[in-house]
């Protein structure tokens, strides 16, 4: 007969077995369900990310070839895809994409372009929303006008070392190795930068950051505005196109020529000093006509104001403007025209111009 201790070192023994048995099978139990938690891990992700709200905005047209990006994933971008916030989409070359809000507004994208759609806010007070956007790189034509008894669209678009302010009004701007562009087509543009900031309120004018070193340069940088809008007109838009070859072909020196290799400017980047700015006058009116001109300047010789007629070159075409002052800082012309318009009446709808160089 075995002694007491004896039966003790066996179930000893005993138990210590069963314990390393358990203990494989819940290894065993692991090395399985590691795999089954992974893909749960992963649809929990996937349903996170489809349970984050769409944005108001919706692919209106595509040109091939043009994709959507989001996360590590690429889509195929197509007509009424669920647009999501941090998407980006990127266009080919001869890639066009047209966008909608929902409050009415509407972007295009160029070819060998790249946008980040941020957020889009809901409609507010006196706006249709506010739509936050950030071009990578490439060209982008915005629209903020108001439709159907809608109120205006307020872009905010940072681009390069810019930030934009759209509002109810249509702008194209384009960001290339030589620098920001920024043109207004109709409306105005707030512009800021880190060193200050710049407005826009003639339709046809345009900013050129980064040409050169001659930052900032007004004027279309040799380039005129309706071969600029080719690069985010569709193929089959004959009239940008008509427009676009009636429009002389810059000389070659107008524009330096541009490091293919170069990087893109970057938020935070300083801009380098400027050369001397514009000079600024006030445009009282606009004519197409030189006569109807001349008739206007007799009519504000009446109230006082002695202004002289300047014709101007615009994409719509020959313009003669009455113009009165000349001021070496914008701040200056500005001051001028909110007391102009004090004092007249008729001066209401006056804007502030750069003088030619």
């Amino acid at each position: 007969m075995r002694s007491t201790g004896e039966r003790r070192r066996t179930l000893l023994r005993r138990d210590r077995a069963i314990v390393i048995i358990c203990f494989k099978m819940i290894l065993e139990f692991i090395k399985k369900s590691i795999p089954s938690m992974a893909g749960w891990t992963l649809l929990a992700a996937a349903a996170a990310a489809q349970a984050q709200p769409p944005l108001p905005l919706a692919v209106s047209r595509v040109a091939p070839t043009a994709e959507l990006r989001r996360g590590d994933d690429i889509l195929e971008l197509r007509s009424r895809i669920a647009l999501r916030p941090e998407d980006r989409i990127v266009t080919g070359p001869q890639g066009r994409v047209a966008l909608q809000l929902y409050g009415g507004g509407a972007l295009r994208l160029g070819g060998d372009s790249t946008l980040r759609l941020h957020s889009v806010e809901p409609p507010g007070p006196g706006n249709g929303g506010v739509a936050k956007l950030i071009l990578e790189r490439g060209a982008l034509r915005l629209d903020a006008r108001g439709r159907s008894g809608r109120p205006p669209q307020d872009y905010r678009l940072n681009v390069g070392r810019l930030r934009l302010r759209v509002f109810g009004g249509e702008a194209w701007t384009e960001l290339t190795a030589r620098g920001e562009n920024v043109c207004l087509l109709s409306g105005a543009v707030e512009i800021v930068t880190d060193t200050g900031g710049e407005r826009l309120d003639e339709p046809g004018s345009c900013l050129l950051f980064g040409l050169a070193g001659r930052l900032p340069v007004r004027g279309d940088g040799g380039e005129a505005l309706p071969r600029k809008l080719l690069r985010t007109a569709f193929a089959d838009d004959i009239n940008a196109r008509a427009l676009a070859e009636q429009t002389p072909e810059p000389p070659a020196e107008a524009l330096p020529p541009a490091d293919p290799g170069a990087p893109l400017p970057l938020p935070g980047d300083p801009l380098p000093a400027a050369v001397a700015g514009p000079r600024w006058t006030l445009v009282l009116a606009s004519f197409p006509d030189p006569a109807a001109a001349e008739n206007a300047v007799r009519s504000w010789l009446g109230q006082g104001e002695t202004p002289q007629v300047r014709r101007s070159d615009t994409p719509s075409g020959v313009r003669y403007r009455l113009t009165v002052g000349d001021y070496a800082e914008l701040a200056q012309a500005r001051a001028a025209l909110a007391e102009l318009r004090g004092r007249q009446l008729d001066a209401a709808e006056a804007w502030v111009m750069p003088l030619p160089e």
